[in-house]
């Protein structure tokens, strides 16, 4: 996943849910949106509650179900939507004014969350008297963690994850536990899965087929994204696998490599995918000479992504936006593939 620019030093660093659950789901809020207290104007623990959920810091215990949640994770709403749960704020993912990608927007309803940035803003969280911060796809500092856990229990990176490189399933899961909805999110999963194995099965042709997934600019730079990046562990479930140039470098844990202009023909493959920076950057990198010298380009396997949704819901890759990225990219890597 592709953290906010604000956020990123030295590399580039790093997804509609209308499976026919988003109307089911938003009606099941239960205790997380809006209702749900007793006389006392607290929220009844409710089955499952108290819940503690280990991060990197420490441990969130739960109390009860959330009635008021705030997202610091870039994507975390993503799984709240589909639930019904809109959350009071949430930090700002893409371009799009919302702050939501168009996979969820119209989950938002007439409700406007408060937009944060990239950054942090403790006191502004704070000021909206969340019940929980989820930062699950979040680099949340040890330091912000201590001083918003003063205030109510947040729910931060799991163990042992790397800064927005939780996998979507557990991001889902450790998501459907603070809210009380493990059910729920479990039907997601499952959806999203089955869909994902649905698309191997009918494109046959992708099976060991070799991809690179590579990001750049007007400036002609070039990073190719490794098997820590969600983008390529979903082409991977397709039955894609990454090109052994790409793949035997040494990322150091990285969601990318840079790759200079002497190096370009490691991104060569079966199919290439180039995704930019800007949506601005889409004209200057279709002439890129570099890449359109590429064996894949010229075999017509080079796919440039000038669809920014498409190119934001890949980079997600979130329970919510992989349906929305496989109905756009499917078509595309068949087409280069044949």
């Amino acid at each position: 996943m592709t953290p906010p620019p604000a956020t990123r030093t030295g590399t580039f660093g790093r997804r509609g849910f209308v499976l026919g659950v988003t109307g089911v789901l938003a009606a099941g809020l239960a205790a997380c949106g809006t209702g749900g207290s007793d006389a006392t104007g607290r929220a009844p623990a409710g089955p499952g509650f108290p819940v503690t959920i280990p991060n990197r810091y420490g441990t969130a215990r739960i109390e009860a179900a959330p009635k008021r949640v705030v997202t610091l994770g870039i994507t975390d709403h993503d799984v709240l939507l589909p639930l019904g749960v809109v959350p009071a704020g949430l930090t700002r993912w893409g371009p799009w004014e919302s702050g939501v990608g168009p996979w969820v927007q119209p989950l938002l309803g007439a409700e406007r969350p408060k937009i944060f940035g990239s950054e942090v803003d403790v006191e502004g969280v704070i000021a909206l008297a969340p019940d929980v911060m989820i930062a699950v796809q979040s680099a949340l500092t040890q330091d912000q963690y201590h001083r918003l856990s003063s205030f109510n229990p947040v729910v931060a990176q799991p163990p042992n994850a790397i800064d927005y490189g939780v996998d979507w399933r557990v991001q889902a899961e450790t998501i459907g536990r603070v809210l009380g909805r493990e059910a729920d999110v479990a039907r997601m999963v499952a959806d999203t899965q089955a869909r994902i194995e649905q698309t191997r099965r009918a494109n046959p042709l992708f099976e060991g087929r070799t991809h690179v997934t590579v990001r750049t600019d007007s400036a002609g730079t070039y990073a190719a994204y490794t098997k820590q990046d969600a983008r390529t562990a979903l082409l991977e479930q397709l039955g894609l696998r990454l090109a052994p140039g790409i793949d035997s470098l040494d990322s150091d844990g990285r969601f990318n490599v840079k790759i200079s202009k002497e190096q370009v023909s490691l991104l060569d493959a079966d199919v290439v995918i180039v995704t930019t920076a800007r949506p601005t950057d889409v004209d200057a990198v279709r002439n890129d000479p570099l890449l359109n010298n590429l064996p894949a380009a010229k075999r017509g396997a080079l796919v440039l992504l000038d669809d920014y949704d498409l190119t934001m819901a890949l980079g997600s890759a979130t329970v919510s936006s992989i349906p929305f990225a496989l109905d756009r990219l499917t078509p595309k890597l068949a087409n280069a593939l044949t």
